[in-house]
């Protein structure tokens, strides 16, 4: 026979859960909500296409059958690997996976998906293909979708310093579409890099001493299979700038990528912040703005950066950013689906949107109580899945110590700066045959119970 415990009612669940939204809204207040934040030049791409991947790893499967898209690579030059990346209709990452031969093959869900091919030869190799995108259709007979590669436009060209040759320099093409493309040039300061889309550039270079900087070279409208060289001349000093970063909680204790861009040559610079400090070197004198991910619960910002007026070869120590868009919230419990007055411990809740993409995550407290918090906006058809966490899953410590499988509820809806509360959750146990406390545990459990509910 398993340990007993006694658990609060679910009147007390109820009453918890009203006192915990309560308290969350006394403490943080609503604030107005700006317009999203328009995007600028790569700042924090990379940060956002890693929590894309993450979230499409454990995002809920489904069992809807699968169908074979398929097509042909044509290009000019054999032997190219390339990478393949598959996005929703609405550009939302979704998994990649490396092509060697010149066919690909993929297994999708029915649906409307963007396909990326990615030229993988070094970024210097001028004969490096652009990358190119296609659209398809996915229902349930196979689809055969063939892509062409075109050679992408090239810049070379070289570096210097403060009157010298500046080797290790990192160059970046960036464009109106939000696409970067980096290289680092060699210890001469010569660089090359290639498989650029047509359009046109601006090009930011980054001392490798970050002592030097420069105004931004722009090249005007690049075409495919073209070839630009250009001479780039780094002349100013270059300053630092610590920024000091809070939310209205407090200072912001995670770490955070944070990228600081110049209001006068829209150059970037993207660090990792530590301890609510972000210090960035190697910028341009002038003021700066931020454009910064979601923390905890609040959104992702852009702004002024208060305070910031970077002078040549000086330090500025004194400036500032709020985070003050706080995101939605999702509160409720859980308890055992086998004894409902049970409020579970240790159950890992998640939040997935419509699309699949993880919102955010919480583990239930020792009265069963969660609240999901994140950078959420107002959307509809989210999935709650409960699960097992803790440190031995799929066990935990209900009425008994017994082994438990998953549970989802869909089509929540939330609303920015606003708490949902979906009540109390129920967690499976799995069947009496898989428990190793058969009389206690599982629908089928020997032992006498009493009875439930609607039973």
């Amino acid at each position: 026979m398993g340990h007993h415990l006694p658990r609060r009612s679910q009147r007390g669940l109820l009453a918890a859960i009203v006192a915990v939204v309560t308290t969350g809204l006394l403490l943080a207040p609503a604030t107005a909500v700006a317009a999203e934040p328009h995007p600028t030049l790569q700042p924090g791409r990379a940060a956002a296409e890693q929590e894309a991947r993450d979230a499409a790893r454990v995002a809920p499967t489904t069992a809807e059958r699968a169908t074979k898209v398929r097509g042909s690579i044509k290009a000019a030059d054999k032997g190219v690997k390339y990478r393949v990346r598959w996005f929703t209709k609405d550009w939302t990452y979704l998994g990649e996976r490396k092509v060697t031969g010149g066919i690909y093959s993929l297994s999708l869900q029915p649906g409307t998906y963007y396909l990326q091919f990615v030229d993988l030869r070094p970024a210097y190799n001028v004969r490096k293909y652009a990358p190119t995108d296609i659209r398809v259709k996915v229902a349930n007979k196979p689809v055969q979708k063939n892509v062409r590669m075109k050679r992408g436009a090239a810049i070379t060209g070289t570096v210097r310093a403060g009157g010298k040759v500046a080797g290790g320099a990192e160059v970046v093409a960036a464009n109106a579409s939000e696409q970067s493309y980096r290289v680092k040039a060699d210890k001469r300061g010569r660089f090359a890099l290639g498989g650029l889309p047509a359009g046109s550039y601006s090009l930011f270079t980054y001392d490798r001493k970050k002592q030097y900087v420069g105004r931004s070279t722009y090249l005007s409208q690049m075409g495919l299979g073209q070839v630009r060289n250009t001479a780039i001349t780094l002349g100013t000093r270059a300053g630092r700038l610590l920024v000091d970063l809070s939310t209205l909680d407090g200072r912001v204790k995670q770490k955070v990528f944070v990228t600081a861009v110049s209001k006068a040559t829209g150059q970037f610079w993207t660090v990792k912040a530590r301890g609510g400090e972000a210090i960035f070197s190697g910028l341009f004198p002038g003021g700066y703005r931020m454009v910064a991910p979601g923390v905890g619960r609040y959104l992702p910002q852009s702004g002024v950066i208060k305070g910031a007026k970077v002078k040549s070869g000086k330090d500025d120590l004194a400036s500032s950013f709020t985070w003050t868009r706080r995101g939605a919230t999702i509160t409720g419990a859980v308890v055992d689906q086998e004894h409902p007055d049970a409020g579970m411990e240790d159950v890992l809740v998640q939040a997935f949107s419509a699309a699949g993409a993880l919102l955010g995550s919480a583990t239930t407290d020792d009265e069963g109580i969660f609240t999901v918090t994140g950078p959420i906006t107002s959307q509809e058809g989210i999935t709650v899945k409960i699960q097992p966490g803790g440190a031995n899953p799929p066990y935990l410590q209900g009425t008994f110590y017994c082994k438990y499988a998953a549970a989802e509820t869909d089509g929540v809806r939330v609303r920015t700066g606003e708490d949902t509360v979906v009540g109390i959750l129920q967690l499976p146990q799995l069947p009496t045959s898989q428990q190793d406390n058969k009389s206690n545990c599982g629908p089928d459990a020997t032992a006498p119970r009493a009875p439930r509910p609607g039973r």
